[in-house]
């Protein structure tokens, strides 16, 4: 009996975090997995998903476009004053 090793290809998840005009929204690929409003929360989304692919062998990126500074319109947050 002949037994053939056959390597697989390590698959690569590509996580994208982009700021749109209602929030951040992440993607792995072309499939959208959420929306957030914080940059942060995006980015927790994401590393837990990282976590979950490290344990079971499998690798990942991460690309982020945009930035917590600028602020999609339409979306405001409260000016808070602590007397």
């Amino acid at each position: 009996m002949l037994r053939w090793l056959v390597a697989k290809r390590a698959t690569t998840t590509g996580f994208f975090v982009e700021l749109t005009d209602y929030g951040w929204t992440v993607r792995a690929g072309t499939v959208r997995l959420g929306l957030f409003m914080t940059q942060r929360h995006a980015l927790k989304d994401v590393k837990k998903r990282r976590d979950e692919l490290t344990a079971k062998g499998q690798n990942s990126t991460l690309v982020v476009t945009g930035n917590e500074m600028s602020q999609p319109t339409g979306v405001s947050r409260p000016n808070w004053t602590h007397r």
